[in-house]
């Protein structure tokens, strides 16, 4: 059996023919990069109007196949994400907390054999760490570790208050603590005129994450003030229901005649106003 002539392929365009020019190594990092990409070599041949050949010969000669290419990207990846994930370990708030308090002594859970956990050492690495944070320009933890010092070194003055013998204010309650009783008349007197914005102002709860030695003093007064206010306010009621109930008692016995009872100078506190009584409660006051 005889086999037909094969028919033969027409050639391609002129203007896709190679041109057989002599590119420079910076082109062909370009059909390169190109081919790493994801371009076919016949794409690139057209394109650039080159031989596949020669950009086969190119891929070979530069070590450019798409694995080795994948490879290294995957590679350059990987190892930018490390360094992003050391560089976010640097600069954690435990890393910067402990360079600033590198070579100090810390606390210890068995005891205090260092004298770490006493308020005055406990002060100083406090001022020691927020002097290393100021250097470092870490503003915001310099000034957490300032008042960090500040609170500190007023527990400090206290211990020291309250050590016997130790020249502070001793009082008469057990082991040289104050009482009520130690305080001046006229402190006692200030704090019994403070109003109500300077009572607020006074046992407010410090800003979270500042150290707070009275927050359970604090706590005690605000459960102390709820507790008042509950009661007045309940007392307040039962007081406008009593006289609720005798105003209409008194309208009830008016309205079938019989005679009012007489109270006295009773119903004229009664019947007086807020004013009233204010001006009543302030009279002979300056005696």
């Amino acid at each position: 059996m005889t086999l037909p002539p094969a028919v033969p392929l027409p050639d391609p365009p002129k203007a896709d023919r190679p041109a057989h020019y002599r590119l420079s190594t910076e082109t062909w990092l370009l059909i390169l990069k190109e081919y790493r990409e994801g371009a076919t070599a016949p794409f690139l041949a057209s394109k650039w109007r080159v031989s596949e050949h020669a950009v086969r010969r190119r891929i070979t000669m530069h070590g450019a196949t798409k694995r080795e290419w994948g490879d290294g990207q995957a590679i350059a990846m990987a190892t930018a994400r490390e360094a992003e994930l050391e560089a976010a370990r640097r600069n954690s708030p435990e890393a910067v907390a402990a360079r600033l308090f590198a070579g100090l002594p810390m606390p210890s859970d068995e005891g205090e054999p260092d004298g770490g956990e006493d308020p005055a050492g406990l002060a100083r690495m406090a001022m020691l760490a927020s002097g290393r944070a100021m250097r470092g320009r870490l503003w915001a933890e310099a000034r957490a570790l300032g008042a960090l010092a500040e609170t500190y070194q007023r527990l400090a003055a206290r211990e020291a208050e309250a050590v016997a013998g130790g020249g502070g204010v001793r009082g008469s309650g057990p082991d040289g603590a104050l009482t009520v009783a130690d305080l001046p008349l006229a402190l006692v007197l200030q704090v019994m005129e403070m109003g109500g914005e300077e009572r607020t102002a006074l046992f407010g709860y410090l800003p979270e994450g500042r150290p707070d030695p009275d927050r359970a003093v604090r706590k005690a007064y605000w459960q102390m003030y709820g507790f008042q206010r509950r009661y007045l306010t309940k007392a307040s009621y039962r007081q406008r229901a009593t006289e609720f109930w005798i105003e209409t008692l008194e309208a009830s016995l008016a309205a079938a005649g019989v005679p009012l009872p007489d109270e006295g100078h009773l119903s004229g506190w009664r019947q007086m106003s807020d004013a009233d009584l204010m001006d009543a409660a302030a009279e002979g006051m300056e005696d």
